[in-house]
Parts: structure tokens; C-alpha cells; sequence
């Protein structure tokens, strides 16, 4: 694990199949990618690529009962930072996908109503090579063969770098 601070707090960067942490002020988003809202390979026609700027509670696509969601695909770099400025830039040699929120998965996962998910003291901040699409398994078919992510081996790397504004 690789941990650096931007003068807000810690950002602990974990192995490439976990989510990192950043504190949770840098909730300002801005990206490069699709947008403005989420996009997963099988759900993507209503995104276009371009510049957009959220905060992470505008990320999140609510969904009756809360599931995987706000998705970003296509990135080519994002950044997360507070009201001054300072946080982190995150770039991929690759386009990537992002998604950011203020809970873990297991939360996530474990919530059947929204007031179940408690926003915690970080960001769980998701950067991935590639996504597996959604389907709709839970009024119809799952994911369809051609957007299931199969287990193969990948080269890419992230550039993260520290914003110091103030």
C-alpha cells in the first residue's frame, strides 16, 4: 500500500483490486470522460464524452433499492478536491472508469433503503481498466455474454498526483 498526504489528510491508495480512500472534503469532481451521468458498458447511450464537474453526491444515480451505480467510464483523467483546491489527480495511460461514494461496498450492498447508507469519515474512491456491464437481472435478463468482464490478464497504470493549491 502506498499512502501520501496533501496537507488534508491521508490517502491510503491499496492494491488495484481494492477501492483507495481519499478524505472526505475532496468531494468535488471533475472528469474527462463520459458524462454527465453514469455509464457501464451495456447502459451508456444517454453519456457523452466530454468535461463535467459533479460532487460525489451528485454521482450517485439513486436507484429505489440502492445497488451499484455511478459509474464513469472512459476517463482519461479526474480529479477530487476540496473547496481550496487541494487533492488528487488521477490518470490513466488508458481511458479509464471511476466511480466515488461515500460508503463501502459492503454497505452498499448490505442497504435495502437509501437511509441505510450512512456517509462515513472518507471517499471510497473505485478506479478500474475495465467494468462488467449491469444487466437487469432483477426484472429481466443478466448481463449479456458480449459486456461480462471475463477473468484475463491486463498491463495499465494510474498517475496519481497531489494538488496543492493553498
Amino acid at each position: 500500500m502506498r499512502s501520501w498526504s496533501a496537507g488534508t489528510g491521508p490517502a491510503h491508495w491499496p492494491a488495484s483490486d481494492s477501492p483507495g480512500e481519499v478524505p472526505a472534503d475532496w468531494s468535488r469532481v471533475e472528469w474527462f470522460g463520459t458524462g454527465p451521468g453514469e455509464a457501464y458498458p451495456d447502459s451508456r447511450q444517454a453519456v457523452r464524452v466530454g468535461r463535467f464537474r459533479a460532487t460525489v453526491e451528485e454521482l450517485q444515480t439513486p436507484y429505489v433499492r440502492p445497488q451499484e451505480n455511478g459509474n464513469r467510464a472512459d476517463v482519461r483523467w479526474a480529479t477530487f478536491t476540496d473547496g481550496a483546491g487541494n487533492g488528487l489527480r488521477v490518470g490513466g495511460e488508458e481511458p479509464f472508469h471511476f466511480a466515488a461514494r461515500r460508503w463501502t461496498d459492503r454497505q452498499l450492498d448490505a442497504a435495502r433503503h437509501h437511509t441505510d447508507l450512512v456517509p462515513g469519515p472518507v471517499i471510497h474512491l473505485h478506479t478500474d481498466h475495465a467494468v462488467q456491464g449491469l444487466g437487469s437481472g432483477a426484472v429481466g435478463p443478466g448481463v449479456l455474454p458480449q459486456y461480462r468482464l471475463e477473468l484475463a490478464s491486463a498491463d495499465f497504470a494510474f498517475v496519481l498526483t497531489p494538488l496543492l493549491r493553498s
